[in-house]
C-alpha cells in the first residue's frame, strides 16, 4: 500500500500539491488531469525524487525519503516521461545491463522480451526513434519487477504495437498484485482501464476520487479533461 498523509509539495514557494491525502491498494491506478495539474510531481514525490514541505510518502509502511536511492529503486520504479532522460550507456544491451549491475536485481526476460525487439538490443539508445526510446527505457526500468510501478505518461511517442506491449504488461502487473498508478493528460487509450480507480488532479489538489465509471461529465469539463465519452471511444 502507498499512503500520503497530508502531503504539500512547493517550488520556490510556488504550492506544486496542496494537502495531499490518497491511499493506493494493490491494483490499477488512473491520475489524470489537464497538463500542469500535478500529476507528474506526485508521481516523483512517491518515488521519493520529490520531497514535501510537509507531510509524508508511506510505500508499504515505510517512509519514502528515509530510504537510500538504491532501496527505493528495488521499491518503486519509477518511469519518465521523456524516454531519453535516464540513457547512460552506448547500447540498449548495456543499459539493461547497467540497471542490473546497479541494483544487483536481476531482470525479469519477460518484460525485457515483451517491450525490447531483439533488434535494438545492439544499438545506441540515443539513436532510437522516440517510440523505440520509450519501450527501453520502460523496460531497463520495470524489468526490475518491482512492487510499485510509476507509469508517467507511458503512451507517448509509441506506435500501436508499442501500445498493446504496455497495456499487457500493466495488467500483468496488476494480476501480479503490483500496485499500478498510470498518469497521463492523455485520455486515447485510458477506456481500456475503465475498472480501475482514478485520482483527478487540478491544480494540485484531488478533484475527485472513484471508480472510473462514477466520473461525471461535469466534473471532467470543469478542470479541462476530455469528456467521458470521449475517453470510453
Amino acid at each position: 500500500m502507498i499512503k500520503l498523509e497530508d502531503v504539500t509539495v512547493a517550488v520556490a514557494g510556488e504550492p506544486i500539491l496542496r494537502d495531499i491525502n490518497l491511499e493506493f491498494k494493490p491494483g490499477l491506478h488512473l491520475v489524470i488531469g489537464r497538463n500542469g495539474s500535478g500529476k507528474s510531481t506526485l508521481l516523483k514525490t512517491i518515488a521519493g525524487l520529490v520531497k514535501p514541505v510537509k507531510g509524508r510518502v508511506l510505500v508499504y509502511g515505510r517512509d519514502i525519503h528515509s530510504l537510500t536511492r538504491r532501496e527505493v529503486v528495488k521499491l518503486v520504479g519509477y518511469t519518465w516521461q521523456n524516454p531519453y532522460a535516464g540513457f547512460v550507456e552506448a547500447s540498449v544491451r548495456d543499459e539493461l545491463e547497467f540497471t542490473r549491475r546497479i541494483t544487483g536485481v536481476e531482470l525479469n526476460k519477460e518484460i525485457i522480451e515483451l517491450l525490447v525487439p531483439k533488434h535494438l538490443m545492439d544499438r545506441n539508445p540515443f539513436t532510437l526513434s522516440g517510440g523505440e526510446a520509450k519501450r527501453v527505457s520502460l523496460a531497463s526500468i520495470l524489468a526490475l519487477d518491482q512492487p510499485v510501478w510509476l507509469l508517467d505518461e507511458p503512451f507517448d511517442f509509441l506506435d500501436t504495437s508499442g501500445v498493446e506491449a504496455v497495456i499487457k504488461l500493466i495488467f500483468r502487473g496488476v494480476e501480479k498484485g503490483k500496485v499500478v498508478i498510470v498518469a497521463s493528460a492523455n485520455m486515447a487509450y485510458l477506456h481500456v482501464f475503465r475498472d480501475s480507480r482514478v485520482v483527478l488532479l487540478s491544480r494540485g489538489v484531488v478533484t475527485f476520487e472513484g471508480d472510473f465509471k462514477d466520473l461525471s461529465l461535469s466534473i471532467l469539463e470543469e478542470h479541462g479533461v476530455p469528456t467521458k465519452t470521449l475517453m470510453c471511444g
